[in-house]
């Protein structure tokens, strides 16, 4: 079934150049590539922060007045959600950059699922960037 897919995008030069720049990201692999171009045929025409709140991995506030609550995640795209969040954690463990980051964050005090979620944050905005910018990822040097 997924070749069958993959060959019905290679038949559209324009998608198979999208599926090519999202396999491009650390931790992405042709599953969650499709899923992200199929599911979500958006990205590369949002702004900043956009294609986070649609996948439903941006954090909301619950403030009011003085009070102060916890940021959650909420609502969004399921089923490329579920996919994004197994390319983080394949991100976390293969890639440097996304490992030192979730490090970070967990030295920090924070749960290893926040730190997963925003990884999930960073792959889904880099895509968006990605797709916008017509380029392939390229990592920091190290």
């Amino acid at each position: 079934m997924i070749a069958d897919i993959m060959a019905c995008i290679r038949l559209w030069p324009d998608l198979a150049h999208r599926l090519g720049l999202l396999r491009s990201l650390p931790g992405v692999g042709p599953i969650v590539a499709l899923s992200l171009l199929i599911r979500m045929p958006e990205l590369g025409s949002m702004r900043k922060g956009q294609a986070s709140a649609l996948i439903g991995v941006a954090p909301f506030d619950r403030d009011s007045g003085e009070r102060k609550g916890q940021r959650f995640i909420a609502g969004g795209r399921r089923r490329p959600r579920k996919l994004l969040y197994l390319a983080a954690l394949t991100a976390k463990r293969c890639d440097p950059c996304h490992g030192a980051f979730a490090k970070r964050l967990t030295a920090a005090g924070k749960p290893p699922k926040v730190a997963i979620v925003a990884i999930m944050r960073k792959l889904i905005e880099a895509a968006n960037l990605i797709i916008q910018r017509d380029r392939p990822w390229q990592s920091a040097p190290q």
